[in-house]
């Protein structure tokens, strides 16, 4: 006889795997939501009045209008009634009957499941919305949290709770990490080395193995020396060139002489009694199950070790010498549009760090190349040029871009200001840069990162740069003679004036500077300078900067008056500029003092605070733990 319980098992195991598990409310017969079981509260199944069981009910705390419902067969004789009134007997009328009550307050997706061999499932997927009789077919599969998730409210919703989810498990991890006293930049090699390692399906199925000795006794310097062969033959399999896996192994090998690969027994801070030592076993299968899964759900682009570096770094507090700062995604893809990447374009970044430009203008290329394989190829293994000095971030970087799909990419270690690192660059024939330079060089060196990456791009070529503010306000000789080195060989085409909090808690005023490679300055060319304070990001306890929902409609207008050249009252201004003026809006613009706030004034003020006490500082800034 066949058993419901074993549809019910598939159907549970599907979503307890997914990456984004823990950011929905999965109950199963009864639903923890007030307003659901409002919903089901009349709408048994055999239409007695009491209240409906589904086999599954799933919320969003994030989207408390958005519900699934899934009802299971375990026969697929009884998957569809011909006239579709058998709640009771059959998985899709059951399904539409929970459907019909929740839509009442709900966007419902209701799942019809029948069958007990996983193989010869039969399953039906409808979508109703809020308040509508309609109901639509979308699918007889069982997606992923992330397409329900768009369906629901589309990709950029999708994205922004995937975002928060890498965030919530960067976080756990740091705190985990710090708990065993791994400090910042060991943890950042030691998840990348990680990720490398799960890559390989002997590792993958057998680490746990590897953790133990036949006693069942933890043996860690086991599984660290495991992670590293394993890297080996991953980075083999890719055909990485012998001098990259040489750098990489030479980093990645540190792991092995860390305590949680070294000691039998390990205790955490603040600890009174030692433990078996599991830890590089758990961080492993945390790992695994929540991260993993996001690098192989598809080519969304997501740059998933670039947010664990910036989580990592913004955790942990007390290493405040690392002289890094990187960008956020949102940035990096902007960056892309502000240039107009083509699917022809060479991307060039001087000081890579871990590859998140080189991520985002990728992502880009591709959406452009669409199913042309021959085109994809050539951006993967010709397109994107990086340089990295730090032996870190050049293997972060690395393997950053192997796992988004690419390991043959031009990303050497070394000096870019080095003439045979200027020589491998100006063979490939850039003709675009993006580059965060390091900010610890102070603002003439800044400035000469930007006139390095011009000088390797081909006439014509367009680079975006995102420096501090004080780069194009200070009156500092050796600033303004860069500045005038800049006009004299390069088109400024804009500058935008960025949120005060853009790398919060990091603590540094920035702006992005926009140049027309090898084309001087003309006389009374006029500079587009963008008053662009607000990307509609807000400051969330314990997750950081979080898109409201608003990033999209305001990457539009930034794009629409930038490209367009337009000048708008409080956001935008056109002026000609020399080397000894101030490049920033908040020189040039005029303000419409009539919509000014007693909230604008303060933040103004805060922000102009903030300018004065760090803008000039080096690229750790001060960091700062309210998240509120």
């Amino acid at each position: 006889m066949k058993n419901e319980r074993v549809t019910e098992d598939f159907v549970r195991d599907h979503f307890k795997n997914d990456p984004l598990f823990n950011a929905v409310r999965f109950d199963e017969q009864r639903t923890s939501v007030a307003k659901a079981r409002a919903c089901l509260a009349k709408a048994s199944k055999s239409l007695t009045g009491k209240i409906g069981s589904p086999e599954f009910i799933i919320s969003f705390p994030a989207l408390p209008d958005d519900i699934i419902v899934v009802e299971c067969k375990a026969d697929a004789k009884f998957h569809e009634s011909e006239d579709g009134d058998n709640p009771a007997g059959f998985a899709v009328d059951g399904a539409l009957h929970y459907s019909a009550f929740l839509a009442q307050q709900y966007n419902v997706i209701s799942i019809a499941v029948s069958g007990g061999n996983k193989g010869k499932l039969k399953i039906s997927s409808f979508h109703q919305k809020m308040g509508q009789l309609e109901v639509t077919e979308i699918n007889s599969a069982l997606l992923d949290v992330f397409s329900y998730i768009t369906i629901f409210k589309g990709e950029a919703q999708a994205q922004s709770i995937e975002s928060a989810e890498i965030t919530k498990t960067a976080i756990d991890l740091n705190r985990e990490m710090n708990d065993y006293s791994i400090v910042e930049y060991e943890r950042c090699t030691l998840v990348s080395a990680i990720l490398l390692a799960l890559q390989d399906g002997a590792f993958k199925a057998s680490y746990k193995e590897r953790a133990t000795s036949k006693k069942l006794e933890p043996t860690p310097e086991r599984l660290a020396a495991f992670i590293v062969s394993s890297i080996k033959n991953v980075l083999k399999d890719a055909e990485i060139d012998a001098g990259r896996v040489e750098s990489m192994i030479g980093e990645y090998e540190k792991i092995k002489n860390h305590s949680i690969a070294k000691l039998a027994q390990i205790k955490k801070k603040r600890a009174s009694d030692q433990q078996d030592n599991y830890v590089l076993r758990d961080i492993t299968e945390r790992l695994e199950k929540s991260v993993l899964p996001l690098i192989t759900l598809g080519d969304k682009g997501y740059d998933v070790l670039g947010r664990f570096y910036r989580e990592f770094i913004r955790y942990a507090g007390t290493d405040k010498k690392t002289g890094l700062v990187l960008t956020p995604q949102h940035v990096t893809e902007l960056f892309c549009d502000l240039v107009g990447l083509n699917v022809n374009d060479v991307v060039f970044d001087s000081c890579c760090g871990s590859g998140g430009f080189l991520i985002s203008a990728m992502k880009h290329m591709l959406q452009l190349a669409a199913s042309d394989q021959k085109k994809r190829k050539a951006i993967k293994e010709n397109q994107l040029v990086g340089i990295e000095r730090r032996t870190d971030m050049f293997t972060f970087a690395c393997s950053n871009m192997m796992m988004s799909g690419d390991g043959k990419s031009h990303i050497y270690q070394g000096d870019s200001f080095a003439q045979e690192i200027i020589d491998k660059v100006h063979s490939l024939k850039p003709t675009v840069a993006f580059l965060n330079p390091p900010y610890d060089v102070g603002e003439d060196g800044q400035l000469e990162f930007i006139e390095n990456a011009l000088a390797c791009l081909q006439p014509g070529g367009r680079c975006a740069a995102i420096v501090q503010m004080s780069c194009v306000t200070s009156a500092n000789a050796k600033a303004v003679a860069a500045r005038e080195r800049l006009l004299a060989s390069h088109t400024l085409s804009g500058v935008l004036s960025m949120p005060a909090d853009l790398f919060h808690p990091v603590g540094v005023i920035t702006c992005i500077m926009v140049f027309e490679a090898h084309k001087p300055q003309p006389k009374g060319f006029k500079t587009f300078f963008g008053y662009f304070k607000d990307d509609g990001f807000l400051k969330t306890k314990h997750m950081g900067r979080i898109d409201k929902g608003n990033w999209s409609a305001i990457r539009s207008r930034w794009l629409e008056l930038f490209l367009n050249r337009e000048k708008e009252t409080g956001l935008s201004v056109l002026t000609a500029v020399t080397a000894k003026d101030e490049w920033c809006a908040e020189a040039h613009m005029e303000t419409d003092y009539s919509t000014i706030t007693q909230k604008d004034f303060e933040e103004v003020v805060k922000s102009y605070a903030m300018f004065r006490l760090v803008g000039a500082g080096t690229a750790q800034g001060t960091y700062d733990d309210d998240d509120d």
